[in-house]
């Protein structure tokens, strides 16, 4: 990855990154905690996230990914557990590697981008 960009995020994602209810999330937004925009009854945040190694669609599943709960913290500080498309099988991502088939290739996954966008939300809040 390389130059970081921005990249928007739902309550959901941030209340997923930080281990909270979507609500909390929104009156982070609302309070300015966050650096978000109301729109048509939304909140959009904006957090700084690297994915240009990604192409748009992965950046799509990865966000449908963490919107859906597929992306599990572990107890190991970075580590997180991944579901699979098809939700048969789950796989290890860090930052820097997954365990999917992509991954174990040496390719960028989704997964991978999943990891990034919920450690730049945690960083946001």
């Amino acid at each position: 990855m390389t130059n970081e960009s921005s990249h928007q995020v739902t309550t959901r994602e941030i209340a997923t990154a930080n281990s909270v209810s979507v609500r909390t999330a929104q009156r982070w937004a609302q309070q300015g905690k966050l650096s978000a925009v109301k729109t048509s009854g939304r909140w959009i945040i904006t957090v700084p996230v690297a994915l240009d190694a990604y192409k748009p669609y992965q950046v799509d599943k990865a966000s449908e990914l963490i919107e859906q709960g597929g992306l599990v913290t572990t107890n190991r500080p970075g580590l997180y557990t991944a579901v699979s498309s098809d939700g048969t099988t789950t796989y290890l991502v860090m930052a820097s590697t997954c365990t999917c088939p992509a991954g174990q290739a040496g390719r960028d996954c989704y997964h991978r981008a999943a990891v990034a966008i919920v450690e730049a939300a945690r960083r946001a809040a």
